[in-house]
């Protein structure tokens, strides 16, 4: 099932699933969910990129603060992939984060460190620019916003996975929450850079046990939902560039683990859209797993997400812009 708007706002839409994909299953869920209450999140990423965006992303941000959800989820690239890759633009960006009422937490795009190495972006060395944007967003254990809260770091359970304090978790009211360093630009896989293809291998062995061990975890400890937030469109360049295969998979297995509704969040598209493209490894279509790609670049919006596990529909969306 496929659904793509663009250039929406003030769009309510309870996502159409069959409702025995959104129930819960286990016992344990089943538990989880007496007493939850809803939640509302707010999803926004790949913004601002020019110039003409920042006023409008300035508007969309007081948007949000107007009408706080209980926690922002930014999905990466804080500017855009012709503009410099300078310090000023990370800690402008970390300004505008940490005046988010609420929790705000940030996954990394490619714009802000992989694809920084071409000329018109400042010809930065993008490992130099991803140690650099690891210290100025990834301070401690906290999210970012007015109100930050605590989260789970790969890089603080498991001495395999040191470097990589971006992957983090929470649960909140039952949900389990997960973001995974997956990027655009096949993921940062380019076979003509030696350097890029290890720092791929490593990053990729990283988020795509975060990935699975996450979900596991979800249906271990009674999560009655799961979301996923991730930067990249892992359906681009699937089959030629390569970059997101074990990603696919990694979401694929760790959804059939789980078994509960579970959303996907990403960027990088830059349109709206809302649908059910993953697979299990045996080709039946996953009902349960829906994809969100936020709104961005010259859209210049947001995604409000209700999540109640006592609707009909677990997930609805509301699409929204500076008010």
């Amino acid at each position: 099932m496929r659904l793509k708007f663009q250039y929406q706002s003030s769009v309510l839409l309870a996502f159409g699933l069959a409702l025995s994909a959104c129930m819960v299953n286990s016992p344990t869920q089943q538990a989880a969910v007496s007493g939850a209450g809803a939640l509302d999140v707010v999803a926004i990423g790949d913004m601002p990129y020019r110039p003409q965006d920042i006023e409008p992303f300035e508007a969309l941000l007081e948007t949000i603060n107007n009408r706080p959800p209980d926690v922002t989820i930014h999905v990466g690239d804080i500017k855009g992939g012709g503009t410099p890759c300078t310090d000023d633009v990370f800690w402008s960006q970390r300004d505008y984060f940490n005046g988010v009422t609420g929790a705000l937490v940030f996954t990394p795009g490619d714009n802000e460190w992989t694809d920084c190495h071409r000329s018109h972006a400042g010809g930065y060395d993008p490992r130099e620019r991803l140690a650099f944007l690891r210290e100025v967003f990834y301070v401690d254990d906290r999210s970012l916003g007015q109100q930050p809260r605590v989260l789970e770091q790969q890089s603080a359970l498991d001495p395999a996975y040191m470097a990589y304090v971006e992957n983090a978790r929470w649960l909140q009211t039952g949900v389990r929450f997960v973001t995974a360093h997956v990027v655009g630009s096949n993921n940062g896989l380019d076979r003509d850079d030696p350097e890029a293809v290890v720092e791929y291998e490593a990053r990729n062995a990283a988020s795509t046990s975060w990935i699975r061990e996450s979900f596991a975890l979800a249906r271990a400890e009674g999560a009655y939902a799961v979301v996923l937030a991730i930067h990249a469109d892992p359906f681009q360049l699937y089959g030629i560039g390569g970059g997101f295969r074990e990603t696919l998979s990694a979401i694929a297995d760790g959804a059939g683990v789980f078994d509960g509704p579970v959303l996907v969040i990403h960027g990088d598209g830059h349109e709206y859209t809302l649908d059910t493209p993953f697979y299990a490894a045996d080709g039946d279509l996953m009902e349960n797993v829906i994809r969100l790609e936020v709104p961005g670049a010259a859209d210049i919006q947001a995604v409000r997400i209700r999540i109640d596990p006592d609707a009909a529909q677990v997930f609805a969306f509301e699409v929204f812009g500076p008010s």
